[in-house]
């Protein structure tokens, strides 16, 4: 096939213009998700919180679920432009596909999936509200799904401005919505719902950029059903990712007594908060990092030796702070109910670094097109923090002694299998 219409010149590394705007976009998202976290709970009660960050966890799983739709039309678009198919023999047994017609289609399924399985989690998960916020959920995947895909087109084609905007524009029209119905009239239910309509700023943006309204034109020139395959293969990583990055809470909330659960918001706001400096740029900057390492496939694991270094500098920082300033500033933003041992804190954030690792570690794998390897990593980690929150140990021990070790066993699952073979080429 041509190269792709739109598609940058192959160039190794973002420009820094371009880094820039993408950085720009994560604090956009960083400071929105953190207004959102503190203005909630001057809206509702602390149990009534609790519920709400049940939605909010179960909301951005449903996100991370649909990050492999992303990544993997990230990496088709960047696999395409650096080695375009060949045209002749064999062709015309590829007939293209209008992409976003098979995002739309396998969000669908999602979203049916998410309405028949509820009577089975949504009652344990969401709450006496349980059956409107799952109506919530559904179309909050179709929404996403399309911001998802446009997001992976035009990372894919070094449009990181127009990606940037997409991505800051849909965190701070979140954050809009939900400063408008908490005003009006502060429910849970209002609040889930506001939280979820962010999903579509996707269709505000598109109206005033030609370059986001072009990514809709993109082809799929493979087969439908190996596409959706690597989708899933990617969901599966990114399924067991956001159960760690952004799901912990649901996981902590089937393995907790109720009468725990809905007091334990303190803690839920303490993983956030410990988790955001580092996890909300590194989400927007994967991008970044899975199309560079699709470029460099034969550097291996030599191209995250700095960026460990770098996570490992800002834990020891970051844990020093927590444990010595955390307490203090939990108090000043959200009130004396919601008091954090200074020793959780430090805890929380050195695990917080942890799961940044194992996120580039992942994101590593993918874009070395080792999904399975990715997959098991993750599904790891995922399944030793869950072992570990069903031991019967204190509260706060639980949750982090889970989130430090769980991630530690995916990092370690994906470096070994790095380290013992050579990088192989990204294919289509």
């Amino acid at each position: 096939m041509t190269r792709i219409e739109g598609s940058p010149p192959r160039k190794s590394t973002i420009a820094g213009r371009q880094a820039a705007s993408v950085g720009l976009a994560s604090l956009a998202s960083a400071a929105a998700g953190y207004l959102v976290i503190w203005f909630v709970p001057r809206v509702l009660n602390k149990a009534d919180n609790a519920e709400f960050l049940a939605f909010w966890s179960a909301l951005f799983l449903l996100f991370g679920i649909l990050g492999g739709l992303q990544t993997e039309i990230l990496r088709y678009v960047t696999a395409h432009a650096v080695h375009p198919a060949p045209q002749g023999i064999g062709a015309e047994h590829h007939k293209s596909v209008p992409l976003f017609f098979v995002v739309l289609a396998l969000s669908g399924g999602v979203a049916v999936l998410i309405g028949l399985s509820s009577v089975l989690w949504g009652p344990a998960v969401l709450g006496p509200n349980w059956l409107v916020l799952v109506l919530v959920l559904a179309g909050a995947c179709i929404a996403f799904s399309v911001h998802a895909a446009l997001a992976g087109v035009l990372s894919g084609r070094h449009l990181w401005g127009n990606f940037s905007v997409l991505v800051a524009s849909e965190s701070c029209f979140r954050l809009l919505l939900v400063l408008i119905v908490g005003i009006i009239s502060g429910s849970t239910a209002g609040l889930a719902a506001a939280a979820a309509a962010g999903a579509c700023a996707w269709a505000l943006v598109s109206l005033f950029s030609p370059q986001t309204r072009g990514a809709f034109g993109q082809s799929l020139e493979v087969p439908v059903g190996e596409f959706a395959r690597k989708v899933g293969h990617a969901s599966i990583s990114t399924s067991a990712s956001a159960t760690l990055v952004v799901g912990f809470p649901i996981l902590y909330r089937i393995t907790t007594p109720q009468d725990v659960y809905l007091a334990s918001a303190p803690l839920l706001l303490a993983i956030l908060l410990t988790r955001a400096p580092l996890m909300v740029p590194l989400g927007t900057f994967q991008n970044v990092a899975i199309s560079h390492f699709v470029r460099h496939r034969s550097r291996g694991l030599s191209a995250l030796q700095p960026i460990a270094l770098a996570i490992a500098a800002v834990a020891v920082v970051g844990a020093t702070a927590a444990y010595f300033v955390g307490p203090w500033l939990m108090v000043l933003l959200f009130g004396s109910d919601y008091h954090v041992a200074p020793w959780v804190l430090a805890g929380l954030t050195i695990a917080a670094s942890v799961l940044a690792l194992l996120t580039l570690t992942g994101g590593m794998c993918v874009a070395l097109n080792r999904h399975r390897v990715s997959s098991s990593g993750w599904v790891g980690a995922s399944v030793v923090s869950l072992l570990v929150l069903v031991l019967p140990l204190d509260a706060d021990v639980r949750a982090v002694v889970s989130l430090l070790v769980g991630p530690l066993v995916g990092v370690v699952i994906h470096t070994l299998s790095l380290s013992r073979s050579q990088p192989v080429a990204a294919s289509s």
